[in-house]
């Protein structure tokens, strides 16, 4: 069975994930401190983990095959705290070799006519513009082979919505030079969290936009 750590396992994306691969895998979710364990599904191990602190990832990345990065950065954040925290997952492996990250990314690595990001776009909020600045450098060090190629970025549309009904359905979109189109889509936490799993489960490499079917 597919051995996998969750990283952001109380958040919203991070929870959903969480609860599509019960049954499916065996799941660690990563806590910040343990006051936090009454909000993890009792199926899943529990590890606490600073995430500015390898020795914790370490710990925590034990014989795990894949891990999902599900993490929610906040404020005002540099623009290459992403990279950096993938490259501290990636470096606290105790194998040869890394696990796979698949990352929960965000729109506002999304590309816009004319070489331009989504977070460049006067409609992207301006209260998460770091984060999205941020998660565009990430895909960027990602695409570009500096990170090898056990990764997988999967990016939500815009309106990725929190309280939207699961459907058990998705489309995923191959990335391109223009996803301007891919800005006017949706989706649900919980179906975006069942596509997480299903790569978790089926590992594809690369990036892949993802949006409610139909």
């Amino acid at each position: 069975m597919t051995r996998v750590l969750v990283l952001g396992a109380t958040g919203r994306a991070g929870s959903a994930v969480l609860a599509h691969l019960a049954g499916r895998a065996e799941t660690t979710a990563a806590i910040r401190a343990r006051r936090d364990l009454g909000r993890v599904p009792g199926h899943a191990h529990v590890a606490v983990v600073d995430l500015d602190d390898p020795a914790t990832i370490r710990a925590a990345l034990h014989e795990a095959d894949v891990v999902v990065n599900a993490v929610r950065l906040r404020e005002d954040i540099p623009g290459n705290a992403l990279i950096d925290l993938h490259h501290r997952i990636t470096g606290s492996a105790p194998g040869a070799e890394p696990p796979l990250v698949v990352t929960v990314g965000g729109a506002g690595a999304l590309r816009m006519p004319g070489g331009r990001r989504f977070w460049q776009d006067p409609a992207f909020p301006r209260v998460t513009l770091p984060r999205g600045r941020a998660h565009a450098a990430l895909r960027d060090h990602l695409e570009a082979g500096d990170a090898g190629d056990r990764w997988t970025y999967l990016v939500p549309p815009p309106a990725f919505l929190p309280d939207a009904p699961a459907t058990g359905r998705y489309h995923t979109y191959r990335p391109g030079t223009d996803e301007s189109t891919f800005t006017r889509r949706s989706v649900g936490y919980r179906d975006f969290a069942l596509a997480v799993s299903d790569v978790v489960l089926r590992p594809r490499v690369g990036t892949l936009l993802v949006a409610a079917d139909g």
